[in-house]
């Protein structure tokens, strides 16, 4: 068995963290409904996305199309940020111009 020691300023930094994350207001929100005709297994289908488009995307929306679309994990790409061109499958990608509006979605 291992013994680990901690600094005094490492337990109180993570008793913040923690005390914080406990105290923090949650707002409980209804789930959205997959689309029905999304594909099962966390194949992406853009159709069911596209509401998202022209509309201005925060977390809450991008999950939402997330969800709606099937895709296990959602990307919002912003304009001059880097990002990976490997294609998932699951993954749906959403291009958004420099005020944060939805111009494309797409899978991959």
């Amino acid at each position: 068995m291992t013994v680990r020691s901690w600094s005094v300023a490492g337990a109180v930094a993570v008793a913040t963290v923690l005390s914080t994350a406990c105290m923090s207001p949650r707002i409980s929100m209804p789930a959205p409904v997959a689309d029905p005709s999304a594909q099962a297994g966390g194949t992406c289908n853009e159709k069911s996305a596209r509401f998202l488009l022209g509309k201005t995307v925060d977390e809450r929306i991008a999950e939402d199309a997330r969800v709606r679309s099937g895709a296990r994990v959602v990307r919002v790409l912003r304009p001059g940020v880097a990002h990976d061109d490997e294609k998932r499958d699951a993954r749906l990608n959403v291009e958004v111009d420099g005020l944060g509006q939805a111009l494309a979605v797409r899978c991959g």
